[in-house]
């Protein structure tokens, strides 16, 4: 399969789920120093895993204080920034969705307010990112292509005109024929044209022939075939580390440590495939 050239990664780029376009999905741990309430409404269960939305107003959820295991994952939604928070602080983990408005941006550093999440908390933190690449290689890869090929087959032209006027006439004789008794019909040669006296059904398997009273019909299709290109590439690892505190007052409700890390393979060259 044929890769997309990828240039000018920046941190444009990398900042992607910004605009809905990818999601970045960080694994680390939080640590709840105090109880923790989210102002949220319980909407369905997605398997084992307990959901809240916090876009909607109604009850709360509380995290109590400890550390857990925890799953981060940013993205947008129509016009809002998500960010899911997976809680294993029991079995199943508890699910948190946290929505904010699409122009507030997570840069290198950032602060997102209580009233801008809809809490009684401000979330606060950096977000570095880091991207490593590896040697340029070259190699041989799989990819299909497009090859045009030429179909003929024969089609009549006309059936014998002899026969076609012999069974005209016969036809003229109404039902039956104009005999009185079924089974009284004389037998009669098929009127079909048999360009191959003595052959059933016809040339030998594989052969295209193009006998008296037929003519050739052609088309020209496009097949799908497998190939290879040679490609020069390297890979391209994309590391985010984010720091970030739950921040109520002079009070620090918790903090959070994760890190999330994506490879790619970019391709520099590809030839054609064949």
């Amino acid at each position: 399969m044929k890769r997309k050239i990828l240039a000018g990664v920046g941190i444009a780029a990398l900042m992607a789920f910004l605009v809905g376009c990818d999601e970045i999905k960080f694994g680390g741990m939080l640590g709840v120093h105090e109880q923790m309430t989210f102002t949220q409404s319980r909407a369905a269960g997605n398997g084992q895993v307990v959901s809240w939305d916090l876009s909607r107003a109604g009850g709360t959820a509380v995290l109590n204080p400890g550390q857990f295991q925890t799953k981060i994952t940013m993205g947008q939604s129509g016009n809002n920034k998500e960010l899911t928070m997976e809680v294993a602080n029991a079995n199943p983990a508890t699910v948190i969705k946290m929505k904010f408005d699409k122009n507030i941006n997570i840069g290198e550093n950032f602060t997102i307010t209580a009233a801008q999440l809809g809490q009684n908390f401000d979330l606060t933190g950096t977000l570095a990112t880091k991207v490593d690449k590896s040697p340029e290689q070259s190699g041989y890869e799989s990819c299909t292509y497009q090859y045009p090929q030429t179909v003929c087959r024969s089609a009549a032209k006309s059936a014998d005109p002899a026969a076609e006027k012999a069974a005209a006439e016969i036809s003229k004789f109404g039902p039956n024929n104009g005999f009185p008794y079924p089974g009284q019909i004389p037998s009669v040669p098929n009127p079909q044209y048999n360009p191959y006296p003595g052959q059933y059904p016809g040339p030998y398997p594989g052969q295209f022939n193009n006998p008296p009273g037929y003519t050739p019909v052609c088309n020209t299709m496009w097949v799908t075939r497998p190939g290879n290109m040679y490609v020069r590439f390297y890979y391209e690892t994309t590391t985010r580390d984010i720091n970030a505190k739950f921040v109520q007052g002079a009070k620090n409700l918790a903090d959070y440590t994760g890190q999330a890390s994506d490879t790619q393979k970019i391709n520099t060259y590809q030839g054609s495939c064949n």
